[in-house]
């Protein structure tokens, strides 16, 4: 027998408008920071997802944090258990996160075990089971943990086909979002996997000694989410989701218009090296051997703005802030005022264990909240070490650069270049066609003293003195003599 299913009228022709589209598919949001973003919004309603990860990977966290924003929304969610694991003992663990709330246990948030069911019916009186308890209980949302052991019951692929069916109509026809958490990895060809309306997988990454959390979402139905691997931490606030910097910034960034104008650093005779100094909103890379003077340089820079009355940002990687000022007061540049007025913020992160995502989402942060116009980097190859994926380092930082771009923030990148092989420019700078404008700094043998030289490699858009420059660092500051190869200017150590 062949039964035919008809269409509903409005469904007879196929719309190409999105916007019809994506109000014919209620979202549910997630209230986990950053997830909702990769997945355009949220999971598609009263359809089933299979969140999978080895042990430890925090599935039970993340589909409790979610059952937990909604339970306080007023909304109703089960949570049926597969595994010898006891309520008591799950309770108690998501009793360290700030989302729970014992108030809602028992009676927004239900508890039910249905491994005995599972045990002496099979499947099927799973299946008959889980209708029950929806019919009885109504929720929204319906968590099963230990899904895996629907599999380790050993059915056949046929009745475990039928079963993900049977589950797929069921909780549609109830209204009821479900997740399926799976102690497993990967997107297999499993019924389980080809039968749910999402896969999502909680994975680990280990460098060395170091161990990240990742997410990746290998499907969606019905939804336009973020592809590729994007990092996450389990905090005291449960799941934190970094959406992946380059591909926030190649689906959101919306560039400002070009100004022309440029902006000087207040170094006497740098505006005439350069001819007005840098472009707003153009990125700068000061290279240069270590105690060249690329920190002072860029303290300069961001000094000129605060005395204008721009709001600036330095982020650093291995001097402390205290440490930091201490060596701009010791060449005039007194930043304390700002500091106390919060003109200036300073954002100092060791380069050990942290999230590359989670430092520069609180960089752009802080830009936006503060309207910061200026920005100083202090140490690229910092940045490019807490990049723990070493293929991602290029793609990352143009992402970074392209955001700060966007933004119209002019910004000073320094790098470090060797200690010996002066004149040679060995350091890591394959990004370095990702900045309009590139300053060397490094030391030279005139007469057999060492002396600061300064050039500028590239300056876009400008014309500018090609040659290199004596630079001079005193206790009033940096300043740029003549070309090199005049008289030897004494220099005062720092």
């Amino acid at each position: 027998m062949i039964t035919i299913y008809h269409l509903p009228h409005h469904m007879t022709s196929v719309s190409t408008n999105s916007a019809a589209i994506e109000k014919r598919i209620a979202l549910l949001p997630t209230g986990v920071s950053g997830l909702d973003e990769i997945l355009g919004g949220g999971f598609p309603a009263h359809s089933v997802y299979l969140v999978q990860g080895l042990a430890g990977s925090g599935k039970t966290t993340l589909a409790c944090q979610i059952g937990f924003h909604h339970a306080h929304q007023g909304k109703k969610v089960l949570v049926l258990t597969l595994i010898a694991e006891s309520h008591g003992k799950m309770l108690n663990h998501l009793s360290s996160f700030s989302f729970f709330d014992e108030a809602l246990v028992s009676e927004r948030i239900v508890f039910i075990g249905a491994y005995p069911d599972l045990i002496k019916g099979g499947l099927r009186q799973l299946l008959k089971s889980i209708a029950a308890t929806l019919g009885e209980q109504r929720p929204d949302i319906m968590i099963i943990d230990g899904f895996r052991t629907v599999r380790d019951a050993q059915p056949s692929d046929v009745t475990l086909a039928e079963f993900m069916l049977s589950l797929n109509s069921l909780v549609s026809t109830m209204g009821c979002t479900t997740f399926l958490l799976s102690p497993t990895e990967g997107n297999t060809a499993e019924s389980e996997n080809t039968l749910v309306d999402g896969l999502i997988e909680l994975s680990q990454y280990e460098r060395g000694m170091q161990l990240i959390r990742e997410i990746k979402v290998y499907k969606l139905r019905g939804s336009k989410h973020m592809l590729g691997r994007h990092v996450c931490e389990v905090d005291r606030d449960g799941l934190v989701v970094y959406p992946r910097l380059e591909a926030v910034s190649t689906s959101a960034s919306v560039s400002l218009p070009i100004s022309r104008q440029r902006l000087g650093f207040g170094i006497e005779g740098w505006d005439k090296l350069t001819r007005g100094g840098v472009e707003i909103g153009s990125t700068t890379a000061l290279l240069g051997n270590p105690g060249a003077g690329k920190t002072l340089m860029a303290l300069h820079f961001i000094y000129e703005g605060l005395k204008r009355g721009e709001n600036c940002l330095i982020a650093g990687f291995y001097e402390s802030p205290v440490r930091l000022v201490a060596k701009a007061t010791g060449v005039g540049i007194n930043l304390r005022p700002y500091l106390e007025n919060g003109a200036l913020q300073i954002i100092w992160q060791p380069p050990l264990e942290v999230l590359a995502d989670s430092l520069t989402q609180r960089l752009l942060l802080n830009i936006k909240e503060r309207a910061v116009s200026r920005l100083m980097l202090d140490g690229l190859d910092g940045l490019r070490d807490i990049i723990l994926h070493e293929d991602r380092s290029r793609s990352f930082i143009a992402a970074f650069v392209n955001e700060l771009r966007c933004r119209n923030v002019t910004t000073f990148f320094t790098q470090e270049l060797p200690y010996f092989g002066q004149g040679q420019l060995q350091g890591d700078i394959s990004a370095s066609q990702l900045f309009e404008n590139i300053i060397l700094l490094r030391y030279v043998d005139v007469k057999g003293i060492n002396q600061r030289q300064i050039g500028v490699l590239k300056l876009r858009e400008n014309g500018y003195d090609a040659a290199n420059h004596t630079l001079v660092i005193s206790d009033d500051g940096m300043s740029i003599e003549g070309a090199l190869g005049g008289p030897v200017i004494p220099d005062t150590p720092l």
